[in-house]
């Protein structure tokens, strides 16, 4: 075995699938993957990209009805959040893009 460094060292986001079925209106949508997704190519497009690691993850044990569950893993710390998948979207990525 031997350690090996991988090119997103800054942060891993886990965002938990099984979140988005509690959420009002938005049984039928994938929002966890929609959420990745949209987090992916935000942070490509401002060259943040492979600082962070976006992934989608089971469940976070921090499901509360009508939010979604989203953990941030850096060298520094472990932080988790809930936010609602459309209204919250945007701070969340200025917030990840701060921890840079």
């Amino acid at each position: 075995m031997r350690k090996e460094e991988n090119p997103w060292s800054d942060a891993l986001v886990m965002i938990c699938t099984k979140c988005g079925k509690s959420i009002s209106g938005m049984k039928e949508a994938n929002v966890a993957e929609n959420l990745k997704m949209f987090y992916k190519k935000s942070l490509k497009d401002s060259g943040d990209g492979k600082k962070i690691r976006v992934v989608t993850s089971s469940c976070l044990d921090i499901c509360i009805d009508e939010f979604q569950a989203i953990t941030v893993a850096s060298n520094d710390k472990t932080e988790s959040f809930i936010m609602h998948p459309e209204k919250d979207r945007d701070a969340f990525l200025e917030l990840l893009k701060e921890k840079l």
